[in-house]
């Protein structure tokens, strides 16, 4: 699979976001100056385009994402980290998942105290902030989110029908969009070439497991995965390598590394070549 820089850059103007076509209608908007380096999925349709997961809220994506498409843009969340909802509150229509997280962040924004924890520490940060940006006070808004979402259901927009999966592991709220007619699985933080955390409060190594067994009854629908981070496309085999992996994990499988994340969290890092899972030290006393 190609890299972000071995596709078609699409020039805008603010300069936090790198774009790129990935298909003729679709576009991955990266954020390539923060750790993070969320990548938010942009999709078109004839009459509206749908837009997956915010960025860290540093840029102002909904310019971005107008210079791109003139078309009525809705929101869906894959959940509710920080760096996948910062630019909620820049947007008018708003889908995420019927979960108490996505009530009480949609209901409260979020502090400072706590953007300033994930988002806003110099280490994370390649370049300095954008000027609209005061580090001393910079918080996500509250926002209005207009359909709440469950398990099964299916979002019709751009075009396309996304089936939404819940699955939990990474984070509690976490879901999965599924375009069979496309062949594309849209999946967040659980699927990606780089490092699937299990490690923050609400995620769970046998909870990631339900989910890619849950995953795999739907593995003859798609082709490609399109994560959140990391590289923009990824085959399919990603999954049963991820499953089998977070399986041997489980069972005892002893080689990891423990080390200090930007966040001075230890973790154990298991490091299965294109992919890594992240669990807490202690991660068996909690299960």
């Amino acid at each position: 699979m190609k890299s972000l820089s071995e596709y078609e850059e699409v020039k805008t103007t603010d300069d936090w976001y790198q774009v790129y076509r990935i298909e003729p209608d679709l576009y991955v908007i990266s954020e390539p100056h923060h750790f993070e380096q969320t990548l938010s999925s942009l999709l078109l349709g004839k009459e509206s385009a749908l837009l997956i997961d915010t960025s860290c809220g540093l840029g102002n994506l909904r310019k971005t994402v107008g210079e791109i498409t003139d078309l009525p843009v809705k929101v869906v969340n894959t959940h509710t980290h920080t760096d996948h909802i910062g630019c909620n509150h820049q947007f008018d229509d708003i889908a995420m998942f019927n979960h108490p997280l996505c009530h009480q962040v949609s209901q409260n924004g979020v502090s400072h105290q706590i953007m300033q924890q994930e988002i806003l520490e110099d280490n994370l940060l390649s370049k300095p902030l954008p000027d609209h940006i005061d580090p001393a006070t910079h918080s996500l808004p509250p926002f209005r989110v207009n359909q709440w979402l469950t398990n099964g259901d299916i979002i019709r927009t751009a075009d396309r029908e996304l089936l939404v999966i819940y699955t939990p592991g990474e984070a509690k709220d976490h879901i999965c969009l599924l375009d069979r007619e496309n062949r594309i699985l849209f999946s967040g933080d659980i699927l990606l070439h780089g490092p699937v955390w299990t490690h923050l409060q609400g995620g769970s190594l046998s909870e990631l497991i339900t989910s890619y067994r849950k995953l795999m009854r739907f593995r003859d629908d798609f082709d490609l995965l399109i994560p959140s981070h990391s590289e923009p496309v990824a085959d399919k085999d990603l999954l049963p390598d991820s499953l089998s992996a977070a399986e041997n994990i489980l069972n005892g499988y002893d080689r990891f590394k423990e080390r200090i994340d930007p966040w001075n969290r230890w973790i154990r890092e298991y490091d299965f070549g294109r992919f890594r899972i992240l669990t807490a030290p202690a991660f068996m006393d909690q299960l």
